[in-house]
């Protein structure tokens, strides 16, 4: 399996002082170890345009050149899309199986009382609480990794981005290797995590059939995204359902108006 994913095409990129990286974190995938240990300490907090290290800070969509000045990487909560900012950008994006994100999240959401999801959890078992918080809010439960890297619950839409746009992807599991790639690029090899620890020997053990199997057809889309990515070259997916190939070309034209429009 492949330990991240550098887009060879995009490194040059990397000697351009105004680059800008862009992380658009997914919860639970290990994003704030990647801004915190990673971004953080390659530019300094204070290069970091993140509500971590800044109060109030303009979310991506509104996002000017005005808004990053000073700044070399954006990380926070949002979906990549187009916006406002004409710097050369450096996306990279982490990504999780999402029957670990899912689990992950349950216990999350338990430990963070200020979460709205908090009561929820503490009151059921691991299933009763994803079905629950899953139809209470898809956008935070289903496909959620999708929808960061490209604005679109589309696998097919993400991969394209990600091929054309972003300039490195890694995974949970291996953010030790992504970290190490990361440091070596921009000059710091001594940059190093902490490796995390395996998501199956931790979880296998909480989860019921019935839990995989629903998990697994509401973020089918993620699934196809990780799976892929993980399995490493050529990174392609076979033609899918009429239906499927539709949506993706709506989500498709959908980007391509914003660019244009440059929104």
């Amino acid at each position: 399996m492949a330990a991240f994913f550098l887009n060879e095409t995009l490194k040059p990129r990397l000697r351009d002082p105004d680059a800008l990286i862009v992380h658009p974190h997914a919860q639970r995938t290990g994003g704030n170890t990647l801004r915190r240990l990673v971004l953080a300490a390659l530019f300094g907090p204070d290069k970091v345009y993140s509500r971590q290290f800044r109060d109030k800070p303009t979310v991506w969509k509104e996002a000017t050149d005005a808004t990053v000045d000073g700044a070399r990487a954006f990380s926070d909560h949002f979906d990549f899309r187009p916006n406002k900012v004409t710097r050369p950008l450096l996306p990279v994006a982490v990504l999780r199986h999402p029957l670990y994100r899912a689990v992950s999240l349950y216990h999350f959401v338990r430990r963070k009382q200020t979460h709205k999801d908090h009561e929820l959890a503490m009151a059921h078992d691991l299933e009763t609480f994803y079905i629950r918080a899953s139809e209470r809010n898809p956008r935070y439960y289903i496909n959620l990794q999708c929808r960061r890297v490209c604005n679109a619950e589309d696998a097919r839409v993400a991969l394209e981005t990600i091929a054309t746009e972003y300039f490195a992807l890694g995974f949970t599991e291996e953010l030790d290797a992504f970290a190490a790639a990361l440091g070596a690029m921009f000059g710091r090899p001594e940059l190093r995590v902490e490796p995390a620890p395996r998501d199956a020997e931790r979880y296998d053990s909480l989860i019921t059939p019935s839990l995989r199997a629903r998990v697994l057809a509401d973020n089918a889309q993620d699934l196809l995204l990780y799976e892929t990515m993980r399995a490493g070259p050529p990174y392609s997916l076979p033609i899918q359902t009429a239906a499927a190939e539709a949506r993706s070309l709506l989500h498709r034209a959908r980007r391509w108006a914003a660019t244009a429009l440059g929104r």
